[in-house]
């Protein structure tokens, strides 16, 4: 056995050994970036959420305001329509009735708009919690693989140096 031969071998054990420490460096930095991204997809989530919340209570908020608008409204052409000695019946009664249900309609799409809405921001929440939740599984992944990748490296890394150590006769007697 000479000294190339050892440095030959030392060389390559050590090379395994780096190598080996690369992949399990990859993997736990694989793992922290998928645990940074579950934190924000996780933020994202609560962030729908309270917005959807907040959106709520401007729709019902809206809502009160549209339908106290549209009474005041009413109760103001009824007077009209009384003070002008006209009976509610016929024409005047036809034309409120129009008009209140004109009101109702938009005061209905006001309601459904802010539901939609409401609907639409806490579908996002519910997706940015199954998105953190993939990110922190994938990230379980991502540490296992490592310490796979790094175990499957020093496995070849050692037969390589054994296969190099066999070549040079160190096992033959």
């Amino acid at each position: 056995m000479t000294g190339p031969q050892i440095v030959i071998i030392a060389l390559a054990a050590t090379g395994a050994g780096v190598a080996a420490y690369g992949r399990y460096q990859q993997g736990k930095s694989a793992e922290q970036q998928a645990k940074a991204q579950a934190a924000w997809n996780q933020y994202n989530a609560k962030v729908a959420q309270r917005e959807a919340e907040a959106e709520q209570s401007a729709a019902k908020f809206e809502s009160r305001q549209h339908k106290k608008a549209a009474d005041a409204l009413l109760s103001k052409r009824r007077a009209m329509i009384g003070a002008s000695n006209v009976t509610m019946e016929g024409s005047p009664l036809l034309d409120t009735e129009d008009v209140a249900a004109e009101l109702a309609k938009e005061g209905m799409n006001i309601r459904l708009t802010g539901q939609r809405r409401v609907s639409a921001l806490k579908s996002q929440s519910i997706l940015d919690t199954s998105k953190a939740s993939a990110a922190k599984a994938a990230g379980k992944g991502y540490a296992k693989a490592g310490v796979y990748g790094a175990g499957g490296t020093i496995l070849q890394g050692s037969a390589s140096a054994g296969y190099m150590a066999n070549d040079f006769g160190w096992f033959k007697k």
